[in-house]
């Protein structure tokens, strides 16, 4: 598996400076943090992020990402969007977009949570596929996130049924979210874009902002990732988390202990 990282972890840093201590902790490939990028793209252009990537030989996975792309008040600019960030990828050399699904105000049944994400995710895939891009579909643990089970994000995938969309898994989702490790076997490994990992000190009321290192909670990351494994998955995992512990220390120190606690969990 190659390991990446993930630039909501720094959320304070800029682009370049992820890219640099990425490099510099062992990563092999980064997921680039939309705002990030774009604020990158009006002082300095593509080139300036082509270069940095070249220079430190880094692989960009993905760009995080497209957030409340299903039941959002105006889907045409959500497609906008899309084609805005499929175009840039491709000049960057992604391979993915990441498409979060929208948050619910009250629960809908999952008939019409299904037909609006395969919906969406079929016009999606229709730009994406213009620029040669995938995109990856992740469900959020969260209560009031229209998908919040893999079950139910595999099942959307499986009825977009189009090469170029996928699954993303994370294990704050995963685990807070109720999935099981068994639901897995399921899953075809190929359809995965990449598994995003973090551990929680808890399972129980859960914000994005209790993520802590792989290693540091109380999640069974190497039961996941063995059964990772025993689906055949053997592509790319990345450490995202949104603590602002984090945001906060020198970004070099915290790429350097998110390689080593990444790497601890799948040796």
């Amino acid at each position: 598996m190659k390991l990446a990282f993930n630039g909501a972890t720094t959320i304070k840093a800029g682009l370049a400076e992820d890219i640099v201590c990425a490099r510099l902790a062992g990563f092999e490939m980064i997921e680039i943090w939309k705002n990030k990028l774009l604020s990158t793209l009006k002082t300095g252009g593509v080139e300036v992020v082509k270069q940095l990537l070249e220079q430190n030989q880094l692989k960009p996975l993905t760009i995080n990402s497209i957030e409340q792309a299903t039941f959002s008040e105006n889907r045409q600019e959500k497609l906008r969007e899309c084609e805005e960030l499929c175009r840039i990828a491709r000049e960057l050399n992604v391979e993915a977009i990441v498409i979060v699904p929208g948050f619910l105000k009250e629960r809908l049944d999952e008939r019409t949570i299904v037909r609006e994400s395969v919906s969406v995710l079929k016009e999606m895939s229709n730009i994406a596929k213009q620029f040669g891009l995938r995109l990856g579909f992740e469900f959020l643990g969260f209560s009031d996130c229209s998908v919040n089970k893999m079950t139910l994000a595999w099942e959307i995938v499986r009825r977009v049924n189009e090469d170029n969309v996928g699954l993303i898994l994370d294990t704050c989702h995963f685990f807070s979210g109720g999935s099981r490790l068994e639901e897995l076997e399921k899953i075809d490994p190929r359809k995965i874009i990449v598994v995003h990992v973090n551990d929680l000190p808890k399972l129980e009321n859960v914000a994005d902002s209790d993520r802590v290192m792989p290693g540091d909670g109380i999640l069974p990351l190497r039961d996941f990732f063995r059964m990772l494994k025993n689906i055949g998955y053997d592509g790319p995992i990345s450490v995202e988390l949104f603590n602002e512990n984090y945001w906060n220390k020198p970004v070099c120190e915290t790429t350097k202990i998110a390689f080593e606690k990444l790497k601890a969990c799948v040796h």
